[in-house]
């Protein structure tokens, strides 16, 4: 179908590469899929019942009824959707659709979708599947694919197992940069991290030591009349080979940044 076609020739890449078995796997091995479930809560399933049994599918009772005709006893179906289904429309349903709205012209398709690795047959098979039904065409053109933060042990984060870290309990203890670097230090493409309190803990003493070295450079005035712009020779300070060196890998940090 077209859902597999778009990610087969490119149209829509997977990344990282390895995550696209998974994608292929769950289309090229469907199944039926029952889209109804017993819940309280959810989006109802549009369907109304007569005392024959026939179904009548509308948008509103009002347009079943018209369908039924007008003295026919309706009873709407109870179940709800699945919530996959409603959210496999998601890339259009935020967007104002079914009215052709403004929105939905300037955003559709989306050009980057970022998502857990955990429900790439959930989520993102589902609304490659529907947008090409509804729309006619794909989604998204990358979707890129994040790994888990689990638990120092490997173990997937949840309340029933009491390890979860909460983000803003490790910003109150260790301070907002720390944890910042320790998710960047540690973050590689489809990598899961294993997230513990001794690893932001060192992290924040590193990040103490780089801050304690930009003091002492700024107590020394290294940087005195330096123009960033190089219309002025280097200070003294900085035109040893060394300091030379830390300032022009500081510049190819800056544009590797700056580029990417």
């Amino acid at each position: 179908g077209p859902a597999l076609d778009a990610v087969r020739n490119g149209n829509t890449e997977i990344l990282p590469e390895r995550d696209k078995k998974v994608y292929f796997h769950w289309l090229e091995n469907i199944e039926p899929w029952c889209i109804s479930r017993q819940l309280w809560w959810g989006h109802q399933i549009p369907v109304w019942f007569d005392a024959e049994g026939n179904q009548y599918c509308a948008a509103t009772q009002a347009e079943a009824q018209a369908q039924a005709g007008p003295y026919v006893p309706l009873t709407r179906d109870p179940d709800v959707l699945d919530t996959w289904f409603s959210s496999g429309l998601w890339p259009i349903g935020t967007l104002g659709w079914p009215e052709n709205t403004e929105a939905l012209r300037k955003y559709f398709p989306t050009s980057v979708l970022i998502t857990g690795f955990d429900i790439i047959f959930f989520w993102v098979a589902r609304m490659m599947m529907m947008q090409y039904a509804v729309m006619g065409e794909k989604p998204f053109s990358t979707v890129y694919v994040h790994a888990l933060v689990r638990d120092e042990k490997g173990k997937k984060m949840s309340k029933s197992l009491g390890n979860v870290l909460d983000p803003l309990e490790l910003i109150d203890a260790y301070g907002a940069d720390a944890v910042r670097f320790t998710l960047t230090a540690m973050a590689a493409m489809g990598r899961d991290l294993k997230l513990s309190t001794q690893r932001i803990a060192g992290y924040r003493n590193f990040g103490t030591k780089l801050w304690n070295a930009a003091r002492f450079a700024e107590m020394n005035e290294v940087y005195a009349t330096l123009d960033p712009a190089g219309k002025s020779q280097l200070p003294a300070q900085l035109q040893q080979t060394l300091n030379k060196w830390i300032v022009g890998e500081t510049a190819k940090v800056r544009e590797a940044v700056d580029a990417a």
